[in-house]
């Protein structure tokens, strides 16, 4: 602690002493041989962040209408609806108001919100992580990742901020073209689940109506105790970190994809995706159609070897030709199998 002093001994001018004061402390902590960095990195690693349920907007909302919607009804001895043939499920959107399906519908993760339970942890290598307190089965919403929701000019911002103050703890998410979700000041406990190259939860984009929203899904059945990762895939900004996984797929190294100072340019190279004609064909889509704008889901039927180019059959049966190199798109696991 520093300490000034005012003397009230007669003759001493009392108001010329008040404005040596600062000049007294400044002095003293000059010298003070000590670095508030790792400090004040420690008091951010736990309780520094404001716990939100909802993603909070520094930039504008921006709701878009897909126009999807199901008209799923209950089958003989079921009690749900909208089970894996849901067309809205299908094309990663959650049932709306637009929906003919009613209150026993199984497609509203991010309206319903039924969190798994979970506990924070300290781990040896990775800070602090999140196991599982409940068994999640594959295919379960686990938690949505939430934050402020940012552009690409305040992400740049934040992230030369960071690497000024020496700060290696990232919890950006790049949703879309100048969307980013931030979790560093506010969050949920989906911040602190570590990285894995062979991850047990996996990231997926939902439309929440009209909102884009991002779910961690688990990718196979997770015990009580396991503890819960996904692949990040993060862009490198700045010296690339030893990834400590310790899968038998560890890449070693995280951030291997130099960061281009514009979020939209890196998000326009991601979209191009490598195709192979020999295990594509009768797969199902997510596509995100450039003239409809909007996503929709389609059948891969043909291949053509000389113009690249596949065929897709949509859900009215018209087709038409993609280059699927050059196009967004997912593959959907469909499931044939009856009850």
């Amino acid at each position: 602690m520093v300490r000034v002093g005012l003397s009230s001994a007669p003759g001493v001018n009392l108001t010329e002493q008040i404005d040596n004061v600062f000049d007294q402390l400044i002095n003293k902590i000059e010298h003070a041989d000590f670095d508030t960095r790792p400090f004040l990195k420690q008091l951010n690693v736990l309780g520094r962040y404001e716990p939100i349920k909802r993603n909070v907007y520094c930039t504008k909302r921006r709701i878009e209408d897909y126009g999807i919607s199901c008209h799923c009804k209950p089958s003989p001895g079921s009690s749900v609806v909208c089970g894996r043939d849901c067309h809205c499920g299908m094309l990663f959107s959650c049932c709306s108001s637009q929906c003919e399906c009613d209150d026993t519908c199984t497609n509203k993760s991010f309206q319903h919100r039924p969190l798994k339970k979970t506990k924070l942890i300290k781990t040896e290598k990775c800070g602090h992580g999140l196991v599982a307190e409940d068994e999640i089965k594959k295919g379960e919403f686990v938690i949505e990742y939430v934050g402020e929701v940012i552009d690409d000019r305040t992400c740049e911002n934040r992230l030369w901020t960071m690497k000024r103050l020496l700060d290696t703890d990232f919890y950006l998410c790049e949703v879309s073209s100048n969307m980013v979700i931030d979790a560093t000041n506010k969050g949920n406990r989906s911040r602190f689940i570590n990285h894995s190259c062979e991850p047990n939860t996996a990231m997926q984009k939902w439309t929440v109506d009209g909102e884009t929203r991002v779910g961690i899904f688990a990718l196979r059945d997770i015990k009580i105790g396991e503890e819960l990762t996904y692949d990040y895939k993060f862009v490198q900004f700045g010296a690339a970190q030893v990834c400590h996984c310790g899968s038998s797929n560890c890449r070693k190294m995280l951030g291997t994809t130099k960061y281009s100072g514009s979020s939209q340019n890196h998000h326009a190279k991601k979209k191009k995706r490598k195709t192979s004609c020999e295990n594509c064909i009768q797969q199902f889509l997510r596509l995100w159609h450039p003239h409809k704008k909007m996503y929709v889901g389609c059948w891969i039927i043909d291949f053509d070897q000389e113009t690249k180019m596949h065929t897709l059959k949509f859900n009215d049966l018209h087709t038409e030709k993609f280059n699927l190199k050059e196009e967004e798109w997912h593959f959907l696991e469909v499931d044939f199998d009856e009850d």
